[in-house]
């Protein structure tokens, strides 16, 4: 029976591998550097990563499953587009805000040429919600008709660069702050 995977080191291993890929990069990172940040030998790192490739796309695959929870929470719904809307920018900014190494992260690995297309293929899938919504509320003539993609984009970059001045000024964010830069999000898309 092979053994079972201790989730406090899986989170170890995952914390020290984007630390090291946000300090490093991807082509830097090597598995012995992991295994030393994460605090275990670096044969039992290989006992739950066979390469550095593997353990990259299960860290990547892994922080995009915890935003897409985050991000789709039945919760954020609501009876319009714009309050449901906002429930999910201010969560995804939330997010982002206090997870920094995941967004910086997620960010880098995304744009790197690295990622295998069925990791993205899969990805896409789990977001497809999200992009249903955008399609729906662009039928019904709440938003801009533009390739959602570009939507989303426009969303993540500016949600991504507030929280980077943000991080970079040591700042926080209060309630009035926060809905000024969601208004100019919507601002940005609303037809």
């Amino acid at each position: 029976m092979p053994k079972l995977k201790d989730d406090n080191k899986v989170k170890a291993i995952h914390d020290a591998a984007m630390k090291l890929v946000i300090k490093t990069g991807f082509v830097g990172l090597r598995m012995a550097d992991v295994a030393k940040e994460a605090g275990i030998a670096t044969g039992t790192l290989y006992i739950y990563y066979k390469s550095k490739e593997a353990l990259i796309n299960d860290v990547f695959l892994e922080t995009k499953k915890e935003v897409a929870t985050n991000l789709l929470n039945p919760k954020h719904q609501s009876e319009t587009f714009y309050i449901s809307f906002k429930n999910m920018w201010i969560s995804y900014f939330k997010f982002c805000f206090e997870n920094p190494e995941k967004m910086l992260f997620c960010e880098q690995f995304l744009y790197s040429g690295y990622i295998p297309k069925e990791l993205i293929d899969e990805i896409e899938l789990m977001f497809e919600p999200l992009h249903q919504t955008l399609r729906d509320a662009q039928a019904n003539g709440l938003i801009k008709q533009i390739e959602v993609d570009i939507l989303i984009a426009q969303m993540h970059g500016a949600i991504h660069e507030i929280v980077k001045v943000l991080m970079k000024q040591n700042k926080q964010i209060g309630p009035t702050q926060l809905q000024r830069c969601f208004d100019m999000a919507w601002d940005g898309i609303k037809q």
